[in-house]
């Protein structure tokens, strides 16, 4: 996915660093989970996946990143687009996690089938 808006991307990144360095935010722990609402809070309140914070952020760039409107869309139909947008990225994000789990479980069957 091409970053729509490097500009910006870099700034909200920078300034994310900033506050880590001044200690106004801290990195994530195991335990910091937080509901994501995939399809968008303003879209679909009611469809949400718990991630740790740090997975949370990501998830929120990658949607930033995509230009999807996190904002309320009084049009039905540009709301439901949204939603399904913001849905796809975390989607994706979850896709890869299921095959790199696929790969592990894989890996040690493929590793005895070579010896």
């Amino acid at each position: 996915m091409r970053d729509q808006r490097p500009t910006n991307t870099a700034r909200r990144k920078k300034r994310y660093e900033e506050q880590l360095m001044r200690g106004i935010t801290t990195p994530p722990c195991v335990l910091c989970i937080e509901a994501h609402h995939t399809a968008g809070a303003h879209h679909d309140s009611q469809l949400k996946a718990h991630v740790c914070q740090k997975h949370h952020r990501a998830i929120h760039e990658q949607i930033l990143r995509a230009e999807i409107s996190l904002t309320f869309e009084p049009d039905r139909n540009k709301r439901i687009a949204m939603a399904l947008r913001s849905a796809a990225v975390y989607d994706r994000e979850r896709a890869d996690a299921m095959d790199r789990w696929a790969a592990w479980l894989y890996a040690p069957t493929f590793l005895q089938l070579q010896q």
